[in-house]
């Protein structure tokens, strides 16, 4: 649900688990437990870490 969620705003699963990459700014620790869903499906991503390139 993850990746799949990554890949649909552009961005690439990166060398390591909750590691993701648009080759202008990577994104990491978007593990499970930093994820929540909602009771239609949304995804809200809480607590990943994020830096430009």
């Amino acid at each position: 649900m993850i990746d799949t969620y990554m890949a649909a705003l552009g961005f690439e699963k990166a060398d390591s688990v909750g590691r993701f990459s648009n080759g202008r700014y990577i994104v990491w620790d978007v593990i499970p437990r930093n994820v929540l869903v909602d009771a239609e499906g949304d995804i809200f991503v809480v607590d990943a870490e994020i830096k430009s390139l």
